[in-house]
């Protein structure tokens, strides 16, 4: 049996957190011949499974079941900390016991030590003991006269109270042990046991009584959690055994598991004690459902389970026994995705109220029927998931279309590789020095795959991943991990999985695409660290099916093998379907599970444009899509050997075409593509990628090299903008719940104004005499547009640039609706059509599932785009439009029609949308933008030039 002794404590120490309590334990216990080294390792891995925070100031951190071997000897070390180390959801240890047991003889020592935790203040006479002896005499329970034993009675246990408040649980309490006045008033000062838990106790002089009150949703007292009260009437020490009992559930972590459950259930919990990891022993009001919707439960399923939830009285929480356990309000959208539930993870739910039978039994329910989506089956070997049915043959199935182009050919389906690692291991050093390897691999292959990129987007992202394998917040928590025992696969890809869930789980679409990026990089190193070699591709061409593809295997593909890319998941603004777009290859996302089930070679026609993946197409829609092909194929053939003649159409209107860039290393290729200048220049690109914000001499050289490819060609310069989905890592800023809605643009270059200041003296400073169009981002009120102006014409009267026009871009309704105003000043406008829209019907351009509503011909961003031109032209002044929609062959009749005077678009479209320019008459244009402005809906307008071409 393990005893503490005076010379096994050490008083008065000083430490800055947990995790140096736990080493410096360890590390005792080694010194004394209790432990072989490594065991330091186990204790921290026991505390990252659950809690070893005893209550009222005492922690008793012990190893794990794998390191048993390490305990050479049976051994206990404490140490006294009167300034508290935080030990987690915000309580506070004053006393460490470090544990070495070889077997279980440590659970007497926690049972006896439980006793210990009916005394009044002990967690403030623990803090200000002086000596050992003084800590030994507080954790001594005296045994007594035996007093008659307290059991746990259903008639004194009420369980779901509306009360949340600490004092309202004290009241109920006290009217069930029928207190007088002398034993309420020393009911009045509760003690916090931990994991919301709290004890009032009062003595009696006749029989001892207990009471147990338990809250239907949790409050708050003194910044702890409310969850129940105990209440003692005391006489002796038969209440022991019930704080024994107790303390055996927060020793276990399970406080607010046994919080959940109601009446019978309850009084049979704390009679038996916590149920052991990995026995089944449900109560009447839990259920266990596995998720076997293809995505997990995403915000649209998970959206359709708050709102059942919201439809019972009874309070319902659920957790997520495949990730880290913890229980979240089964109402709450937020908190509900926040636990990552992905295909195959069980989730457990407990309902309390008057309904809970039923709301359990609905939510079972739905949650097997899909949540309004089709479930797949979950193989039990693998992991993976699997289409419940083969999609049919001559069937044609609907995503979301990425880039344009028609593809055909067999596909080629990427099934999930799976990992094989052991969870723990003894030597973190070790571990840490395999981890440090593998990153440094990864970097390399990085570097390698980044000189041999041809697309400068391709090398930009493949810098950002570089950038994750040494971001801090991630080489911490694998640290951290690899400190309490984890190896080194399993410390790296818990953080991976942890970080990318976040991410998916934002409010923001685009932010939550970008959960891509980190499962690639994680899955790149975790090839490494498994030795298994990730998926490898026919080396016949095939369309490349996958769940979802990491940014990093696009660069890598073979772009002449690739004829086409599907995702079932990602969306329109990946990473993915970017570089596919630039790589000039046909892509759909967000497909759904059901692509998932194609075999490996059934043939496909994939039509980027309308959306469409055609599944083992009968004879005859093959030779149309063939035939169709060949068409598009011998257009784009003609457009490019006319790219350099102006886009006029067939009655004299000439409309300007340039290029979109995001990198100045682009220019003279987009001047190749046909070019007439650069219509929008990202200039966020000469920012990002640094450790600092570059100085004049640097933007300079930047500029100096767009200007020089231009020759004589105007470039549009769209100053800093960043915020949203591009962050800046020299620059960091807070959290916001809607970064689109947020701080970005004009309004963080308001924040350091120099920044602007700095950019706009090099940009006019490189364009020496040649012509220079300067627009400020996000401009959304005038005093915004002020700023920037005001600005712009001090570093003018410096620099005075001959060839110069300063204006703004036109990307939310309040730009539009004032842009009569605006105009009085603003030299020209450039209408973003992608925020434009977005902002106008409130749906996230990111966002897969409205792309159907996310259509920028929507009658009320055409309105927006025709206030626009009409309050510009007014004035003389030009509008431009710098958004997806310019590249729209679809829209460009419209957008002649409603009298814009400029498009701009990426460079690999300028061929087809000057020949398309070439295909249209003035007159007959404005005729069919007046229908479209009076039309219903999106699908209306496209469906009025579907007729009139």
């Amino acid at each position: 049996m393990l005893s503490l002794t005076p010379q096994d404590v050490r008083m008065g120490q000083v430490l800055a957190s947990k995790e140096a309590v736990i080493s410096a334990l360890a590390d005792w216990l080694e010194q004394d011949g209790n432990v072989a080294p490594g065991y330091g390792a186990g204790m921290l891995a026991r505390e990252a499974q659950t809690s070893t925070y005893l209550g009222q100031g005492i922690a008793i951190p012990h190893g794990i079941q794998a390191c048993r071997h390490l305990v050479k000897k049976t051994g206990i070390k404490a140490l006294h900390l009167p300034e508290g180390v935080d030990w987690g959801e915000g309580e506070k240890a004053y006393l460490v016991l470090g544990i070495a047991a070889g077997s279980d003889e440590h659970l007497e020592l926690l049972r006896r030590l439980a006793r210990a935790l009916g005394r009044d203040d002990l967690a403030e006479r623990v803090r200000q003991a002086r000596h050992s002896d003084d800590i030994l005499r507080l954790l001594r329970v005296d045994e007594g006269e035996e007093a008659p034993l307290l059991e746990w009675r259903a008639e004194t246990i009420r369980t779901g109270l509306k009360a949340t408040a600490l004092d309202e649980l004290q009241r109920a309490a006290a009217d069930l042990l029928r207190t007088n006045e002398q034993e309420l008033a020393a009911l009045q000062s509760p003690l916090h046991l931990g994991q919301g838990w709290w004890l009032s106790q009062t003595v009696t002089e006749g029989k001892p009584r207990m009471a147990l009150v338990t809250t239907m949703a949790e409050g708050e007292h003194h910044g702890q959690p409310v969850r129940a009260l105990l209440a003692l009437a005391v006489s002796g020490n038969g209440h022991k055994r019930l704080l024994v009992q107790l303390a055996d559930w927060l020793v276990a972590g399970k406080g607010a598991e046994l919080a959940a459950l109601a009446g019978e259930a309850l009084q049979r919990a704390l009679t038996r004690g916590p149920v052991a990891p990995g026995e089944q022993a449900l109560t009447a009001n839990q259920r266990v459902v596995t998720v076997r919707n293809h995505q997990g439960l995403h915000a649209r399923p998970g959206a359709m389970l708050v709102q059942l939830a919201r439809q019972f009285e009874a309070e319902i929480r659920v957790r997520n026994l495949d990730g880290d356990g913890h229980e979240v309000n089964a109402k709450s959208l937020m908190k509900l995705i926040g636990l990552g539930v992905r295909p195959g993870h069980q989730l457990l739910f407990t309902a309390n109220g008057a309904d809970a039978d039923e709301a359990l039994t609905q939510l079972q329910a739905a949650i097997h029927e899909g949540l309004g989506e089709e479930l797949v089956p979950v193989t039990a070997e693998t992991g993976t998931v699997h289409r419940v049915q083969d999609i049919a043959a001559n069937t044609q199935v609907h995503g979301v279309g990425a880039s344009p182009g028609i593809a055909i050919g067999p596909v080629y389906v990427e099934t999930p590789v799976t990992f094989d690692y052991a969870d723990m291991a003894c030597n973190a050093e070790a571990e840490r020095e395999r981890l440090n390897s593998a990153l440094e691999q990864a970097d390399r292959e990085l570097a390698e795959a980044a000189a041999e990129a041809a697309a400068p987007q391709a090398r930009d992202i493949l810098a950002m991943h570089r950038e994750l394998l040494s971001d801090p917040a991630l080489l911490e928590g694998a640290g951290a991990r690899l400190r309490r025992g984890a190896s080194a696969p399993a410390a790296w890809w818990a953080e991976i999985d942890a970080a990318a869930t976040e991410q998916a789980a934002s409010a923001n679409a685009l932010l939550a695409e970008r959960a891509a990026d980190i499962r690639d990089i994680g899955r790149r190193v975790m090839a490494i660290l498994c030795n298994t070699p990730l998926p490898s591709p026919p080396d016949t061409p095939y369309v490349w099916v996958a769940e979802d593809t990491g940014p990093s295997e696009v660069v890598n593909m073979n772009a002449e093998r690739v004829l086409g890319l599907v995702t079932a998941g990602g969306g329109p603004s990946s990473h993915s379907a970017i570089l596919a777009r630039t790589l000039g290859i046909p892509a759909l996302v967000a497909m759904g599970g059901a692509v998932m089930g194609l075999k490996t070679g059934t043939p496909v026609i994939l039509d980027g444009e309308a959306g469409t993946l055609h599944v083992a197409p009968a004879p005859e829609v093959l030779a149309r899509a063939r035939a169709q092909q060949a068409r598009e194929r011998q257009l784009a053939e003609q457009a490019w050997a006319q790219r350099h003649q102006p886009a006029v159409t067939r009655d004299g209107h000439r409309l300007e075409v340039g290029a979109n860039l995001g990198d100045t290393a682009a220019t003279a290729a987009a001047v190749e593509a046909g070019a007439e200048g650069v219509g929008l220049l990202r200039t966020e690109c000469v920012f990002m990628g640094r450790s600092r914000a570059p100085d004049v001499s640097q933007q300079l050289a930047e500029y100096q090299a767009a200007f020089a490819a231009l020759k004589g060609r105007p470039l549009v310069a769209r100053t800093l903008d960043v915020g949203g989905d591009k962050p800046l890592s020299w620059w960091p800023a807070p959290r916001e719940d809607n970064p689109f809605l947020g701080v970005r643009g004009i309004r963080l270059c308001r924040q350091q104004p120099e920044l602007l200041e700095t950019q706009l003296r090099a940009l006019l400073t490189a364009a020496g005499d040649q012509p220079v169009r300067i627009m400020f981002p996000m401009v959304a009120d005038w005093a915004e547009w002020r700023f920037a102006r005001e600005l712009f014409e001090r570093v003018q009267a410096d620099i005075h640039a001959p060839n110069v026009q300063v204006g703004m871009m036109v990307e939310v309704p309040s730009a539009a609706l004032h842009a009569p105003q605006f105009a009085k000043e603003a030299d020209f406008f450039s209408i973003g059509t992608n925020d434009l829209t977005q902002y106008t019907l409130a749906a996230d351009r990111g966002n897969g599932a409205l792309a159907a509503l996310s259509d920028g011909l929507h009658p009320a961003v055409l309105k927006l785009i025709a206030m626009t031109v009409d309050a510009a032209h007014a004035e003389g002044k030009w509008v431009g439009i710098c958004g997806e929609l310019g590249s729209d062959l679809q829209a460009l009749p419209l957008l002649l029609g409603l009298g814009v005077d400029e498009v701009s678009v990426s460079p690999g479209r300028i061929p087809m949308v000057k020949a398309r320019v070439r295909e249209c008459n003035l007159a007959r244009c404005r005729a069919l933008a007046g229908r479209a402005l009076a039309a219903r809906d999106a699908r209306a307008v496209r469906a009025l030039v579907e007729t009139s071409s």
